[in-house]
């Protein structure tokens, strides 16, 4: 490297075809004047996925723990600075670059900046790509010490520049920005909202891009179709909907989603999905519009529908049928989501996780069945629990892969605990409330309402006794089984003993949960 008023200029040696693509200037310069000569192309987008420029912000810290190396650290050694470079040849008024000698087998080549020109320019061409942060540490270095003689036994830093001369600009802007995507994100996922946006501007064929990236292509092909979904359901993904769409795409690529082994494959896969889909946010927004516009639903209903909605029949694996059998997944999940306040929680950064949590719990909850009843000392209120038993028992010999278990307050055992917290915890975790209405005990009326406002299914019954006279505070007998106003217009089974009882019981199970019947 030489210096000069007016100009910095550097050397290195030129590799033509790098890769199959780039032709580049590898050398050695001072880390003050690299910093000097090249700028930051900041992101500026929109919710559209759109925008320009590809650098993220700097990171305060960051920059700050570089300066504390550069001045104390040992072992300094400072990683290639990558930039891109835009220039005319050895004619060029601001950058040239030229051969340092006419030997064919000389590949040393200067590239001399002029600094007057440099700074008139509107468009720099030179930026960065790789060593923000570094040159940034090192522009500031050199405000506070002017040329110490501290920094200059450690200035020299590896550089790289990479030459991008093709006729259109908005290409070399494109490949300048792949390729800080290509250093800054292929070892690790694409999770930053400008990365995916600079890649979403790649033009090039379809088959190109899928073969890059499926996931990247995909992400494309989402943002394209779910556009003109309901009102409303783009925008509500905020400014980062081409993260959260990202996140869709690799649950659909998982195994046992769609085959992407092939381009055609693909797009065959995510047409015959994206259909009911739609279908599914249409149905479900009128009352779970929460779940619907946060950034959940796309993960987990793909999630679901992929993977939750096929049977052994062939026949009964039409599109329509799985689309109900999803939809009563997701309404499921829809409820759990809005108790625990999804939509204001901060989600994972894959959404379909929820889902195994929920399922986790749906499983726990479908083993559970809550029974509500006078647990007074009476005989026939004890022969009606033995019948309410006898008929799970009977239920689970008739269904052994998805048996019922009854949970009773009065029956637990173990250690001391707060009875109405138990209670409600047991509720919580129960995918069925039985609950028998004689004797009109206030505690099963509460428990009925407490399950109708949690969503949970309920079966109602009675013994149909001589219904006393008068109020329940101001009869002189014991009991009674009068059905109250409040679940007088809700249907319960009336039997004439624990017999019947079970009987009917085990019939209402049986239509229950055959119209529910949890997909395979």
């Amino acid at each position: 490297m030489i210096r000069g008023r007016q100009r910095i200029i550097f050397e290195g040696l030129l590799q033509k075809n790098v890769s199959g693509t780039f032709d580049v200037i590898r050398g050695f310069g001072d880390l003050r004047d690299l910093a000097e000569v090249s700028v930051a192309m900041p992101y500026e987008g929109s919710s559209l996925g759109n925008g320009t420029g590809y650098q993220r912000d700097l990171v305060e810290a960051h920059v700050e723990g570089i300066k504390r190396f550069l001045d104390k650290g040992r072992y300094r050694f400072i990683p290639e600075i990558v930039l891109s470079l835009r220039s005319n040849g050895q004619d060029d008024p601001v950058v040239s670059v030229r051969k340092r000698r006419a030997s064919e087998k000389d590949a040393l080549y200067s590239v001399r900046v002029n600094l007057k020109a440099l700074h008139d320019t509107r468009v720099s061409p030179i930026r960065r790509i790789d060593g923000n942060h570094r040159l940034e540490a090192a522009r500031r270095l050199a405000e506070e010490w002017t040329r110490s003689a501290t920094f200059e036994g450690f200035a020299t830093v590896s550089f790289c520049f990479v030459i991008l001369n093709s006729d259109r600009r908005e290409d070399d802007d494109l490949a300048e920005a792949m390729l800080f995507n290509l250093v800054n994100s292929k070892a690790v996922p694409i999770v930053s909202e400008h990365s995916l946006s600079v890649l979403m501007r790649d033009e090039g064929a379809s088959g190109e891009r899928f073969d890059e990236d499926p996931e990247v292509y995909l992400t494309r092909w989402i943002r394209d179709r779910i556009r003109g979904w309901p009102i409303g359901f783009y925008e509500a993904m905020g400014t980062t909907p081409l993260t959260r769409l990202h996140t869709t795409a690799r649950v659909l690529l998982r195994p046992g989603g769609i085959t992407s082994t092939n381009l055609t494959q693909l797009d065959e896969g995510v047409r015959a999905l994206f259909d009911p889909l739609y279908e599914l946010a249409v149905r479900l927004r009128d009352k779970h519009e929460s779940f619907v516009l946060s950034s959940a639903f796309l993960p987990v209903a793909v999630e679901v529908y992929a993977r939750h909605t096929l049977v052994n029949e062939p026949e009964s694996n039409s599109s329509q049928a799985r689309c109900l059998r999803a939809e009563r997944w997701l309404r499921g999940f829809a409820g759990w989501f809005d108790r625990i306040g999804g939509a204001d929680l901060p989600l994972p950064a894959d959404p379909s996780l929820l889902w195994a949590v929920f399922k986790r719990d749906y499983e726990r909850r479908a083993r559970s069945v809550f029974i509500a009843m006078s647990f007074r000392n009476d005989q026939t209120l004890k022969d009606i629990g033995l019948a309410m038993k006898e008929a799970i028992e009977r239920f689970n010999a008739d269904h052994p892969n998805a048996p019922l278990f009854p949970v009773r307050v009065d029956e637990q055992r173990g250690l001391s605990y707060e009875i109405p917290a138990r209670v409600f915890q047991d509720f919580d975790e129960s995918q069925l409330v039985i609950a028998d209405l004689t004797d009109e005990r206030p505690n099963v009326y509460c428990e009925v309402g407490y399950a109708k406002s949690r969503g949970i299914p309920f079966i109602l019954t009675f013994h149909k006794e001589s219904s006393p006279a008068g109020p329940p505070w101001d009869r002189k007998e014991e009991g009674g089984n009068r059905v109250h106003f409040d679940l007088a217009a809700f249907r319960h089974i009336a039997y004439d003993n624990p017999l019947h009882l079970r009987n009917q019981l085990k019939i209402d199970l049986d239509a229950l949960f055959d119209n529910y019947q949890r997909p395979s």
